[in-house]
């Protein structure tokens, strides 16, 4: 409850007019300012301070009066105050303008109004509009950073199509020459390579596109070493000289249900925070893999893990640590320990979703000064059954001259697939415009038995087309390639039935054995004979 005065305030502000009564009014009045209220004189004595004021700083208005302000309130305020209210005196105008006080740990609109015998400070609490405002600019950062990520998203869409395009010409030709070339060829190095290099660029891509798209992928049985030393040998690039390196990877039973790019993913995520803690990039850096039995149910920082045996994927470094405030905020979306512009505080949030997704759970170990330690943990699985190869190359036979049609837009993977099925035993026939075929198909000047579409096209897509020409050939089978295979095409060709969704790149490896299947009316029982799963 507000004070309310009977009497004269002492120190109460002196007016210009006639006589007490107006001053014990005035006096009155600024004791039911809600706003600190404080008058000073031009030797910067306090003159007289309101209730409000009495309780901001939690001082008495008769320990207050006739002290020198600076004297009182050394470092009450932040510096620009200071500057702006001597210059509000000194000068003899108007001064406006926000600062945040540390003792108090509040923010104020101060406005500074010069009087006959000094100087009138209002100070109005804005702390809840500065938190407003604060959250509004933090969600529309966030905002932005997700605008970039959905744009990133797009942009990585576009480049995976026409960079597949040519990584599958690269290893369709690469894989066709491989085949012809008789053993003992000097030729068969240097393509073996080319090979390489475009598997490797393959998979780059896979893992552009599941870091922007965020999209789900097929989950299959993995050993989970290799999938660390690869990550590891691409971490090595971008590691400083100054970091030691430590690998562990035990692990050789370490079999586990997940999607290769995303274990990678958290792999170097992982890593990168780590060294990158390090005071000044110097530091020890180690990675370990090792499967561990556990008896009894058991949580963790992140999720349970049940009576069974996990693998447990360790990255350990000897950097700064965190304190527990900021531990328990790691993962966090957009929570960030360094500075603005220098990260964007979403590298754990994926990781946190990755391992979810793959029924692990993450623990956390870390104290200033001596480093972190996260543990990753993985349910071990039985290894996959080995691929029976007679059984699959019964499945892959050649074909026997089984009218194909492949459409796509690209010249050059058009003739790349167009020679893997002719070599393959189909009679082919191509064309590089949708609509021209469409119309082939409809007027009756083309038989086929089997359609192969590119889905990205101009003016009709794979999908669009697989509909349309279905309208004339009810039963025809179809295969899509496409060079990111987003969870609403699948969903569309499983809804139409007899329509296969393959990735663009992997032409050479899959689509003859698939156009195969396909022509068989998609058999899933003989391919899980071979191990393979169905599509």
């Amino acid at each position: 409850m507000q004070r309310q005065p009977s009497a004269p305030v002492p120190g109460a502000l002196k007016v210009p007019v006639d006589g007490a009564a107006h001053e014990t009014k005035v006096g009155a009045a600024l004791e039911y300012i809600t706003d600190a209220v404080i008058l000073l004189r031009h030797d910067w004595t306090i003159e007289f301070v309101n209730v409000a004021f009495e309780r901001a700083c939690g001082k008495t208005r008769e320990t207050l009066l006739g002290t020198h302000y600076w004297t009182t309130f050394p470092n009450i305020m932040g510096p620009r105050f200071e500057s702006e209210a001597r210059s509000a005196m000194t000068a003899g105008t108007a001064h406006m303008y926000d600062e945040f006080s540390p003792r108090l740990n509040k923010w104020f609109e101060c406005r500074a109004f010069p009087w006959e015998e000094g100087l009138v400070i209002l100070f109005i609490d804005i702390t809840m509009r500065k938190a407003d405002e604060l959250t509004r600019v933090d969600m529309e950062e966030k905002l932005v950073r997700i605008q970039r990520m959905e744009s990133l998203g797009t942009l990585a869409g576009g480049v995976a199509h026409d960079f597949n395009n040519i990584l599958a010409a690269i290893l369709g030709h690469a894989g066709m020459m491989l085949e012809e070339l008789p053993e003992g060829s000097p030729l068969r190095d240097h393509m073996q390579q080319i090979k390489r290099a475009g598997d490797r660029a393959r998979e780059i891509v896979q893992r552009i596109l599941a870091y922007a798209r965020g999209g789900s992928q097929e989950l299959s049985k993995y050993q989970l070493a290799p999938l660390v030393e690869d990550s590891i040998g691409l971490l090595r690039s971008t590691l400083p000289p100054t970091v030691r390196l430590t690998v562990d990877l035990s692990g050789d039973g370490c079999v586990a249900t997940v999607d290769p790019a995303e274990v990678q993913q958290v792999v170097l995520n992982l890593c990168t925070n780590a060294w990158q803690a390090m005071p000044g990039g110097h530091g020890h850096l180690h990675v370990g893999l090792r499967a561990v039995q556990f008896d009894v149910p058991h949580a963790f920082v992140i999720g349970r893990v049940g009576p069974t045996r996990y693998a447990e994927l360790c990255v350990r470094d000897d950097g700064q640590g965190m304190s527990a405030e900021v531990a328990g905020r790691l993962f966090e979306p957009f929570f960030t320990t360094k500075p603005r512009g220098q990260g964007t505080g979403l590298g754990l949030h994926i990781v946190n979703g990755i391992v979810h997704a793959h029924g692990g759970a993450i623990d956390v170990q870390s104290h200033p000064g001596r480093g972190t330690l996260f543990s990753i943990y993985l349910p071990i699985v039985d290894e996959a059954a080995p691929i029976d190869a007679a059984t699959l190359a019964k499945v892959a036979e050649p074909g026997e001259g089984e009218s194909v049609v492949y459409v796509d837009d690209d010249p050059i993977v058009l003739m790349m697939v167009e020679a893997l099925l002719k070599k393959a035993g189909y009679d082919v026939r191509s064309y590089a415009d949708p609509r021209g075929f469409l119309d082939d198909v409809e007027q009756g000047r083309v038989s086929l038995q089997l359609l192969i579409t590119d889905y990205n096209m101009p003016g009709m897509n794979g999908l669009e087309l697989a509909v349309a020409v279905r309208g004339t050939l009810p039963r025809l089978p179809v295969i899509i390639t496409t060079g990111y295979i987003a969870d609403e095409l699948t969903a569309a060709a499983d809804q139409m039935g007899a329509v296969a969704v393959l990735q663009k790149e992997r032409s050479f490896e899959e689509l003859v054995e698939l156009a195969a299947r396909a022509l068989r009316g998609f058999p899933e029982s003989r391919f899980q004979e071979s191990g393979l799963a169905p599509l």
